[in-house]
């Protein structure tokens, strides 16, 4: 819980830097508002990990409250959410070297 405390601070910080790149540093500077400066990264990056650790508890608190009987459900939980999480990992290296081969 913490960890995710952590993270979510960390993010609420990277995007006041977003903010002070675009808005103060920026301004009357069109093209500042066409660079995403660290919002590329920082929302992508933690807004995945975060969902994946509440949902990967939800998961485990589901299969508590089912006495451990509906763990298939909670595998399935599991596998939708690393995939959506793989699915954003691609999406951050396809914006960030967008003719890698990462």
């Amino acid at each position: 819980m913490y960890g995710t405390l952590f993270l979510e601070t960390a993010q609420t910080g990277l995007n006041g830097l977003d903010l002070h790149y675009w808005f103060i540093s920026g301004y009357g500077n069109l093209n500042h508002l066409a660079s995403p400066f660290a919002s590329a990264f920082d929302v992508p990056t933690i807004e995945s990990i975060v969902s994946l650790v509440v949902e990967f508890f939800f998961a485990y608190r589901i299969w508590i409250l089912s006495t451990k009987k509906a763990w298939w459900l909670c595998l399935l939980i599991c596998l939708v959410r690393a995939s959506a999480s793989t699915a954003a990992k691609s999406q951050l290296l396809n914006g960030i070297f967008p003719y890698s081969s990462l």
